[in-house]
């Protein structure tokens, strides 16, 4: 499984902090949709989805970049 950061508004790939590619072969590579989804928020990409591509699969699957599903934030104890 190899896992990409793309906008849906252009559907260029995050090469890096402020850097875009046409492909998927010159993207920046997460190790996890927790990873990419972290970098998609940190760095503010416009319209961005995550983009899962398996070995076994023809088709890229792809999801929204949406705040209500993923938070990311660590968890704080309720004493604190």
């Amino acid at each position: 499984m190899r896992v990409f950061l793309r906008s849906k508004k252009t559907r260029l790939y995050c090469a890096g902090s402020n850097e875009r590619a046409a492909t998927a072969t010159q993207a920046l590579p997460f190790t996890s949709v927790a990873h990419a989804a972290e970098f998609g928020f940190t760095e503010k990409v416009p319209e961005a989805e995550i983009v899962v591509r398996y070995d076994l699969l023809e088709e890229d699957v792809a999801v929204p970049l949406l705040a209500d599903w993923c938070d990311l934030r660590e968890p704080t104890s309720a004493a604190g």
